[in-house]
């Protein structure tokens, strides 16, 4: 957020485009720090695919820990699958009804913080 307000006070006011864009750059990070290498957004629903290492020290980790958790308490919109992929059997979380890069933003800061 402190970039936006650099920009905006050398620029203006940035246009809704450009807001998606710094969104999507954030979703991004976070995504990274949750451990997931890809992020798939489609129909209102985002797959993440964790790492692929299975032997990472992630799964160990205590963000692994905490999605788990948030997982488990919020099963009406959250849901941890194993899924079959040409390079072998992967971890997804799965979210329902994503309405916005800004809401999944919400979400997944609420999954880790909950």
């Amino acid at each position: 957020m402190q970039f936006k307000k650099h920009l905006e006070d050398r620029f203006g006011k940035i246009p809704r485009e450009g807001v998606e864009l710094l969104s999507t750059l954030r979703l991004k990070w976070l995504a990274s720090k949750m451990g997931l290498e890809r992020l798939i957004i489609k129909n209102k629903k985002c797959v993440g695919y964790f790492l692929s290492d299975q032997q990472s020290d992630f799964y160990q980790s205590p963000v692994f820990n905490q999605i788990l958790l948030g997982v488990q308490k919020q099963t009406e919109k959250y849901s941890i699958k194993e899924k079959q992929t040409r390079n072998g059997l992967r971890l997804i979380l799965v979210l329902d009804q994503v309405h916005s890069i800004e809401k999944l933003l919400e979400q997944f800061n609420n999954l880790l913080n909950d």
